[in-house]
């Protein structure tokens, strides 16, 4: 049996600079961590005596004898990409559930892609990885998206991504364990409850991206800005408050970015204290990302106290796996 483990992300800064179809000409930038929750794929040998050849449990369970006959579009396509159709099972489990904003789809991508290269021997470098979950999700399934949640499940940590027609580069955060403490700690998740597809929204802002080319330079500037301001001696609350302005630009991309509830829910967090925040992933659902003084977060937590708060912290680490039998 083989086991991989791998991050969802918080993405801060930059969402949307990296869909293709803007940064091939503009070039693009996100700054985004990883952090302590994570999504479990195993992989293993299914012996000839069962009548079906391949097993996948997600939220459903499948059993069928062709690869082809899958119906969940990453494992079937994970599956093709590589090339495997040996009798084989493979589970899904995860600490928070899909499609909320957390790069979950990628996460899966990258931690199914690094159990079934690891099930054949081979051991992927992140690079690697990242290329081949963009590859599956973005051209052999078609989902609509752009290419940092990839790369921030495979390589964990926190990091600056870089993207231009020269390919993609990722570049470590390097701040001191004690800044780095400070700014988690003036972090809080919420969930708002909803979990449904981004596809939509995705495809209205790439649809949009010449009306918006204004508001994503701000966002693509905003990274250097956030750069700079974590790795020197700048007080933190500039980085809430750069928050709060990309949140701003953020809502204007798509009209499904936002809706009423999500709007007063973040209005209701900064009258309670909070510095900035924004909702995390492509819009309208899933979880909001609040920055806010510790003093200020008992009263932030009663004012969000119909949402369900994520304690979290940041990983340093990107998908890995943490169980290989020899007999997989």
């Amino acid at each position: 049996m083989i086991i991989s483990r791998t991050p969802f992300r918080v993405s801060f800064f930059g969402g949307g600079t990296d869909f293709p179809d803007y940064y091939r000409e503009h070039g693009g930038a996100v700054l985004s961590t990883a952090i302590n929750k994570y999504c479990y794929l195993s992989v293993h040998s299914l012996g000839p005596f069962f009548k079906h050849r391949l097993r996948v449990s997600y939220a459903q369970t499948e059993t069928v004898k062709d690869p082809t006959e899958i119906k969940h579009p990453l494992i079937r396509e994970c599956l093709a990409h590589l090339g495997l159709d040996a009798g084989m099972e493979i589970n899904h489990v995860a600490d928070l559930p899909g499609r909320t904003g957390l790069g979950s789809s990628s996460s899966f991508t990258v931690g199914l892609l690094h159990a079934l290269h690891a099930f054949r021997g081979e051991s992927p470098n992140a690079e690697q990885l990242a290329q081949e979950a963009i590859v599956v999700e973005r051209e052999r399934v078609g989902d609509s998206g752009g290419h940092q949640d990839q790369y921030a499940a495979a390589f964990g940590g926190l990091h600056r991504y870089d993207f231009s027609t020269k390919g993609i580069a990722a570049t470590p955060i390097e701040i001191p364990p004690k800044r780095k403490a400070e700014l988690s700690a003036r972090l809080l998740l919420f969930f708002t409850g909803v979990e449904s597809s981004a596809q939509d929204i995705l495809q209205e802002q790439q649809k949009n991206t010449a009306r918006n080319l204004t508001s994503l330079r701000e966002m693509r500037a905003m990274v250097d800005h956030a750069q700079k301001l974590l790795v020197g001696s700048e007080d933190l609350d500039s980085f809430g408050r750069l928050l709060h302005a990309a949140w701003m630009h953020k809502r204007s991309l798509s009209s499904g970015i936002s809706n009423t509830a999500i709007d007063d829910a973040y209005d209701a967090a900064m009258r309670a204290g909070a510095i900035g925040g924004k909702l995390l992933g492509a819009g309208g659902r899933g979880f909001l990302l609040l920055y806010a003084r510790p003093s200020q977060q008992p009263k932030l937590r009663e004012a969000m106290k119909g949402l369900t708060e994520i304690p979290f912290e940041f990983s340093d680490e990107g998908s890995r796996i943490i169980f290989r039998s020899s007999e997989s």
